[in-house]
């Protein structure tokens, strides 16, 4: 055999190769068994127990470069409230945040939910850590208008909302800073808010001693968190497209990896 083929590849065949694995899942999970975290099932858990009828309150604070670590997550946590008949209101204090709600509420809306009954978008507020402090105390206050120029307090799921006490619970999807470290020292402490988090995958060791501590209950980590949550579910979705074709990816990766590696001290024994 021709080791010298094997060591030197023609590069074009791998990005072909690589864009064959990584297409055919996301037109047609393959859904890869995939080992759920014990952290993905305590977030489920704590969710799927909220009553129908409940809101609860999404932060959407990341940009387009950390959406597709986060917004996957927010994607399956709305659903899962969607079919248990759990308002979910937004508010971002990231530029994009609202931009990220409202293709939640609209894939929703084309399915017959109602704006202002199901959910709700506040818009973005500016000011960072000061802002999340007092909108926290405030909600009624702080957003008199939302991201669709409604009058707040006319909308339904918004009646009895004077506080972020008032939902069941806050989860803060953040892929920085304004994010979940302002949440627990601004708003979770002071008012013993339920907090949840979905984050970035690089963030998640900066978060975790929040979570041990129990300022914040349960975090979802990452696309896998998000994949680990449709899972729970029983519903595959885009996450776990998405890691399927991650996963395929890494194992062609490293089957060429093998294949040069193996090549390189063949040929050299046989020289």
């Amino acid at each position: 055999m021709d080791w010298k083929k094997l060591q030197n590849i023609d590069r074009r065949i791998i990005y072909v190769l690589l864009i064959l694995v990584t297409a055919t899942p996301m037109i047609r999970p393959l859904a890869i068994p995939l080992t759920v975290n014990p952290a993905a099932q305590k977030f489920y858990d704590i969710m799927d127990a909220i009553p129908a009828g409940e809101k609860v309150l999404f932060s959407l604070d990341y940009a387009p470069s950390g959406a597709p670590d986060v917004h996957p997550q927010a994607m399956a946590v709305m659903k899962h409230m969607m079919q248990k008949g759990v308002g979910v209101v937004f508010i971002s204090f990231w530029e994009a945040g609202p931009m990220f709600a409202e293709q939640l509420i609209r894939a929703y809306e084309a399915e017959g939910l109602e704006y202002g009954v199901h959910f709700a978008n506040l818009g973005y507020i500016p000011g960072g850590e000061s802002a999340i402090k007092r909108f926290g105390e405030d909600v009624a206050g702080q957003v008199t208008r939302d991201f669709r120029n409604n009058n707040v307090s006319s909308l339904p799921i918004m009646q009895g909302v004077k506080d972020t006490r008032d939902f069941a619970l806050v989860i803060g999807f953040s892929a920085g800073n304004p994010g979940i470290q302002e949440w627990v020292r601004q708003v979770q402490g002071p008012l013993g808010i339920t907090l949840l988090a979905g984050a970035v995958t690089v963030s998640v060791p900066q978060y975790m001693p929040y979570v041990n501590a129990g300022q914040v209950q349960a975090m979802l980590a990452g696309l896998r968190g998000a994949a680990e949550y449709e899972t729970v579910m029983g519903s595959p979705g885009p996450a776990v497209a998405k890691m399927d074709a991650q996963s395929l990816g890494h194992l062609v990766i490293i089957a060429f990896i093998i294949i040069g590696n193996l090549a390189y001290f063949l040929d050299k024994k046989k020289n």
